[in-house]
């Protein structure tokens, strides 16, 4: 039997193959079958044993060190064997001699045969001397980005361009290209490059290698930032104990006053609750309050200094923000010595500051160390300062009015003088809209400065609190904090955006190239761009890239019912494509071209089905399309990232399990009506996107722009992390697990308000009753489909979409006791969940508010539930995933219950009377 070899080549007659095993070589065919592109070792048929044991022990090491692509490259083994790949092996001769040659370096590189075919195997039949010293120099300098670089443009490329991209030099943090076959990257490379004139193609490539190493490398910075900032942290967390702490100060200062105003030091329990607490009191509070602020900005702002700089100069370069604190604390030091972690971070300030007058050398190893273990605790200090100040404006703490009023117009003009300025003052609006609620509150900033330059800063404009969480996100190696409707109003770390789909990314070249390539596959051109960044803007702006992303896929039963299902023995589960959006995403990180017309028309004509393997972090492993067979699927492709072999035990697995997976039920069909007629020209069927589009468009824009706010946007995009324009999207996208954990970071109330917001609802339910389709979160006919992409209708359906899904997030929260509700939750919300929690009856701690069969609730207001608040919150609670067809059944044999957890001081009477308390009013 003859054996075929990879690239069509036939073995000579008298040779035999051998793949090592773990037991000895074993022969093929006649004692071993090997699998498709398997590596071999190929020799004499009639070679001592002692000779195939050695060659097939030098086959295994090279595939340990290269994969099995690296034996298709003939490497000499020894004994007149060389190494070799069975017919059916991934890639090409230039990606098999690449793998080698990293294992074999300089040295070895005569193992590959004459130099001339190495040369003509990686570059091309037209590669010069030049070009193959250029290339011995890269490979003896370990600059094996360029030289795969060089490989894979050698189509596209003359010799002394080859010369250029083989002298080219990565950043220090490497990574331009991760992985992938030089054969893989020319395939993208050639639909790119190949309109542009000779010169252009050098230039692009250049200017992208520089893009790419400039992005890569300040990413590295930013990380290298962000790890020396931190390290100045402690890696204990000590948070809890902090507000303990903390609170254990305030209480022993509430009864210190008590005792003052009483004129007893040791009054009775009633005289203490007889007392209320004086506005010289409250101030005190908010005096304590704004020190803190300012001491703990200090501390982070010297930490971040330290870390950049080291201890001496950092500690040097913070001296004028340490005495800026201590000149505006306005505060006695505690007389007594606390022992342990102080309650407030101006105690640490002090000690810092005093520390450094002590010692004229800020390099002395004590002084290093002191203010060490101080600056330690700056961010569980801020944290804890952060929550008190939110507590204020939220009305948590009781502050009267007329207080909270005065205190805000005080003048911060002494500070700013010491401290400066982190944000310009001049584009500070203050926290509208989530601080419009504090009494007193006067102009912004920003407009007093631009009638009066000379206004100054009062407390009321809250800039000292952007800057406090702006040190902090500084400290996690950000520029600033971002901004955020929900507490603490700003996010001090937030994640890093997400990529835009079809939009190259410079996260590698690879990546970069095979975007480009995607978007030149779905139609993008170019006009004779001179830089790559041009070149992409070509692409996208040649290419509709929203008809791109909008097909929708009919994914089968059988394989419906596996999504998100693990495959046995990979340790990986799957995720089915069912949007062109999807595809989009994964091509973009996998670096293939899975997004293209072919495969998104075959997904959406059901000729097949496409999905991606995850890992336990959420990273795409492989990527696969099944096709149906009559007896159930086949697997047509399976590739890893930058379209690489995947790993065999997962392939290998991965095959059995498709293997075993239901076939497509045949549908039968229709019988034909008695009163069947022939077709006429006649329509039997609305089109919709026709008929009803134009006025279901107009009436949609109108109710958006009544009921839409910024506000409402501005939640979404909280939640979706992207600026408002993007968060519907953004959230269409996401997973159910993403979209619980965006949920956990919003404010349940603000959600809830949010979501409430739905233009289409109202259209559809006074206008189009046959559209109630629209309503449901069913997959919809092609019809609706197309009525829904409308442009004039797609954002009031992505609204109400996305309204829908966050509910049903929350609802899964609530049952998994992760969901948090504040006090002052609306009444009819509060509702809602009570009535979702008693239907849905989750395992977590529960308690009765109203006993078995009881209809009246108890608390003030009383209620039934029989009565119209109780009853309007069912259909709310369908949306959080209850069934409340057993509503009144869970009465009977539960009563009515909510999650402990939401109960605080007073139980259920003091949060259904928060609830009501503006129902009231």
């Amino acid at each position: 039997m003859k054996l075929r070899l990879a690239g069509g080549v036939v073995a000579g007659a008298g040779l035999g193959a051998w793949v090592p095993r773990p037991s000895g070589p074993a022969r093929i065919p006649a004692d071993a079958e090997a699998p498709p592109g398997a590596a071999i070792a190929l020799g004499p048929a009639d070679a001592p044993v002692e000779a195939v044991r050695h060659a097939a022990a030098g086959l295994a090491e090279l595939v340990r060190a290269g994969g099995t692509v690296a034996a298709g490259a003939g490497v000499d083994l020894g004994g007149g064997f060389r190494s070799a790949c069975l017919d059916g092996a991934r890639g090409d001769q230039r990606d098999a001699v690449l793998a080698a040659l990293r294992v074999l370096g300089v040295e070895g590189a005569g193992r590959l045969g004459p130099r001339a075919g190495v040369l003509v195997a990686l570059f091309g039949p037209d590669a010069t001397r030049p070009v193959g010293a250029a290339a011995t120099r890269a490979i003896a300098e370990g600059r094996w980005a360029a030289l795969h670089l060089a490989s894979a443009a050698s189509d596209m490329l003359g010799p002394e361009q080859l010369e250029q991209i083989l002298a080219l030099t990565e950043p220090e943090c490497g990574g331009l290209i991760p992985g992938g076959l030089p054969s893989a990257l020319a395939a993208n490379l050639r639909p790119v490059l190949e309109p542009m004139p000779g010169p252009r193609r050098l230039q692009l490539l250049l200017d992208l290698w520089a893009a790419v190493s400039a992005h890569l490398m300040a990413r590295h910075d930013a990380r290298v930032r962000r790890e020396r900032r931190l390290a100045t942290q402690a890696r204990q967390d000590r948070l809890d104990d902090l507000r303990k702490r903390r609170q254990a100060y305030e209480d022993e200062q509430i009864l210190r006053q008590v005792k003052y105003s009483l004129h007893d030091t040791n009054p009775s329990m009633a005289d203490i609750a007889r007392w209320t607490p004086t506005h010289h009191y409250w101030y005190q509070v908010l005096k304590r309050l704004l020190n803190d602020a300012f001491a703990a900005t200090a501390l982070l702002r010297t930490a971040s200094a330290v870390g950049d700089h080291g201890m001496a100069e950092g500690l040097a370069r913070s001296v004028t923000i340490l005495d800026a604190v201590l000149s505006c604390a306005d505060e006695h030091p505690e007389k007594r010595k606390s022992t342990g972690l102080p309650p407030r971070p101006l105690r640490y300030v002090r000690d810092i500051r005093g520390e450094l007058k002590k010692f004229a050398r800020l390099s002395d190893d004590r002084v290093a160390q002191y203010a060490k273990q101080r600056l330690a605790r700056a961010r569980a200090y801020a944290e804890v300062t952060i929550e008190a100040i939110t507590d204020v404006l939220d009305r948590e703490l009781p502050v009267p009015e007329d207080v909270l009023a005065k205190w805000i117009t005080f003048d911060l003009g002494t500070w700013r003088e010491k401290a400066g300025y982190a944000r310009p003052p001049a584009n500070w609006g203050g926290l509208q809209p989530w601080a419009a609620h504090v009494p007193g509150r006067g102009d912004p900033l920003a407009a007093r400065l631009a009638e009066d330059p000379a206004a100054k800063e009062v407390i009321g404009d809250f800039l000292w609190y952007a800057d406090l969480i702006d040190e902090l996100a500084r400290l996690h190696g950000h520029d600033a904090a971002t901004i955020s409707p929900y507490h603490p109003w700003f996010d001090h770390d937030p994640p890093a955006p997400e990529p835009e789909p079809l939009t190259p990314r410079l996260d590698s070249v690879t990546l970069a190239i095979s975007g480009a390539a995607q978007l030149v596959a779905l139609g993008g051109v170019t006009r004779g761009a001179k830089t790559w960044s041009a070149l992409v803007d070509d692409l996208r702006s040649g290419t509709t890239i929203a008809e791109a992303l909008s097909g929708e896929f009919t994914v089968p039963p059988p394989l419906d019912a596996v999504d998100g299902t693990p495959v046995p023995g990979t340790g990986a589960r799957v995720r089915i494509a069912r949007t062109a959006r999807t595809l989009a995403e994964w091509s973009d990180y996998m670096g293939n071209c899975i997004a293209s017309p072919g495969y998104v028309e075959d997904a959406t004509r059901g000729k097949s089905v496409l999905l991606a393997l995850y890992d336990k972090n959420d990273l795409i492993l492989v990527n696969a399309e099944l096709v149906p067979t009559r007896s159930g699927w086949h697997v047509s492709e399976i590739a890893a990232r930058f379209n690489d072999s995947p790993d065999a035990t997962i392939e290998k697995r991965f095959r059995r399990w498709v293997s075993n997976l239901p076939a497509m039920t045949p549908t039968e069909p229709e019988p034909p009506s008695p009163d069947w007629a022939p077709p006429t020209r006649r329509r039997v069927r609305p089109r919709l996107a026709q008929d009803v589009g134009p006025r279901l468009g107009e009436l949609a824009t109108q109710a958006w722009a009544d009921q839409v706010t910024p506000a409402t946007l501005t939640v979404l995009a909280a939640v979706a992390d992207t600026p408002p324009e993007a968060a519907l999207t953004q959230l269409r996208r996401m997973s159910a697990a993403q979209l619980q954990g965006a949920c956990l970071r919003a404010n349940a109330v603000d959600l809830w308000r949010a979501t409430s917001v739905r233009p289409l609802d109202t259209v559809v339910a006074e206008h189009f009753d046959q559209l109630g389709l629209l309503l449901e979160n069913e997959p919809l006919p092609r019809a609706f489909r197309q009525l829904v992409r409308l442009p004039e209708v797609a954002p009031a359906y992505s609204l109400s979409l996305v309204s829908r899904r966050i509910r049903a997030a929350m609802g899964d929260l609530t049952c998994q006791n992760e969901l948090s509700l504040p006090r002052r939750t609306p009444a009819a919300m509060l509702c809602a969940f009570v009535v979702a929690v008693t239907c849905r009856a989750p395992e977590i701690d529960l308690t009765l508010i109203a006993a078995p069969r009881a209809v009246t609730v108890p608390g003030f207001p009383v209620s039934a539930l029989n009565d119209e608040l109780w009853q309007s919150a069912l259909p709310a609670a369908r949306e959080l995933g209850a069934d409340t067809s057993v509503f009144w059944d869970r009465i009977a044999e539960d009563g009515l219950r909510i999650p402990t957890r939401w109960l605080g001081p007073g139980g259920w009477p003091a949060l259904w009377a928060g609830a009501t308390s503006s129902r009231r009013r």
